[in-house]
């Protein structure tokens, strides 16, 4: 069987790295796995000469694909998004009959979900979705990608629930929900001698709250706790961020250290180069708050206890027995959590036994991996 996958941009250097584990547990179920990025070359030559092809070969389907798009839009925007993906989609599906392709998966409900379904019409092949986070309060198309899909795919229990309200009644039975699972690494044992070693890997966006985490790192500072902490990433805050981190006077304990390579980063929580992992991740409504941070699951996955706000579905992955969560935007509580992981080693490292545990039960990619599988094949 041979499964076409319709990333955002994976394999781009940085973009949707969870995948890459994801795809590794998919592979030894189907012949070929097949990933075209949906927002790449959108309009290059060859995206247009495949999209003038599929419409040559299936001219009276194209009207129908338009229809859907227009009719399907919940507003202007959301129809002129998709119909700049169109070429794409029309693209794709030259490379699924080339390829022999039987069945299509995307990643995202939004642009890469309607370069699937777009592809679907065109050829007849079946496809599905798997759906994170802001993708599902986008709502573009939902209802519409519903019912052709033959399933979707949710990450964690609220998206599940979050995604029924908005479909039809008929497809709500489509809905599943398979974590996104990570490889386990084997770990080397972590050094609790000198300062404590925090890692913040996310996004330098709003919402991972990296502002609110430099005010809570001021607050162990002023408690005289010894710590250093790198924050890895790449954004649009980089400036400000490290503008703030000089104005609390942290220059000397908070470290920006731009976007890491995914295998270099997963190399260092392996061999005990951090000791917590933290994420101050803001929540100001449907879409702007955490799914279940990838980056959690790995630190997680390597014996690293976390702290982190309870954003999203955050709660679904961190309790009591592998970490702290706190409230968004409290400081001091956020502090209070670091303060106490940082100045007990044994508090770490029973945190971490446990963290690591439970991702190996829930968030385990030779688990996940093949259930995904599963749903695929039975479609």
């Amino acid at each position: 069987m041979n499964v076409a996958i319709i990333s955002s941009r994976f394999p781009r250097f940085g973009a949707e790295a969870f995948l890459g584990a994801e795809l590794n547990g998919l592979r030894p179920h189907f012949d070929r796995v097949i990933v075209v990025p949906a927002r790449e070359s959108l309009f290059s030559r060859r995206t247009l000469s495949d999209a003038f092809r599929t419409v040559r070969s299936h001219p009276t389907r194209i009207a129908g694909v338009l229809k859907l798009l227009f009719l399907g839009s919940s507003r202007p925007t959301v129809f002129l998004k998709n119909l700049l993906i169109l070429p794409k989609g029309l693209a794709v599906a030259r490379t699924v009959e080339l390829e022999k392709v039987d069945h299509i998966h995307a990643y995202w409900m939004s642009a890469p979900a309607t370069v699937a379904l777009v592809a679907s019409q065109m050829t007849g092949v079946p496809w599905s979705s798997s759906a994170h986070r802001w993708d599902i309060y986008e709502n573009n198309l939902l209802r519409p990608k519903a019912e052709r899909a033959t399933f979707l795919r949710t990450i964690s229990e609220r998206g599940s629930r979050d995604l029924a309200k908005l479909i039809g009644v008929k497809d709500r039975a489509k809905v599943t929900q398979v974590r996104v699972g990570v490889k386990i690494p084997a770990i080397q044992p972590r050094n609790s001698s000198g300062p404590v070693r925090l890692l913040c890997a996310a996004n330098l966006i709003e919402q991972k709250g990296h502002l609110d985490l430099l005010e809570a790192l001021a607050v162990v500072a002023a408690r005289n706790v010894d710590y250093r902490c790198d924050i890895a990433g790449s954004g649009p805050l980089y400036a400000q961020i490290e503008r703030r981190i000089g104005e609390l006077g942290l220059s000397s304990l908070v470290f920006l250290r731009g976007r890491i390579d995914h295998a270099q980063l997963l190399d260092s929580l392996r061999r005990g180069e951090y000791d917590v992992a933290v994420l101050a991740s803001r929540s100001e409504g449907r879409g702007r708050m955490e799914g279940i941070p990838v980056a959690l699951i790995e630190a997680m996955a390597a014996g690293v206890p976390c702290v982190a706000t309870d954003s999203g579905s955050i709660p679904e992955l961190l309790d009591e027995t592998s970490g702290f969560v706190v409230p968004v935007g409290d400081a001091k509580r956020f502090a209070d959590a670091i303060e106490r992981v940082a100045t007990s080693a044994g508090l770490r490292l029973q945190l971490g036994r446990n963290a690591r545990r439970r991702i190996v039960q829930h968030f385990n990619v030779e688990q996940t991996g093949p259930a995904l599988a599963e749903l695929i094949i039975q479609s």
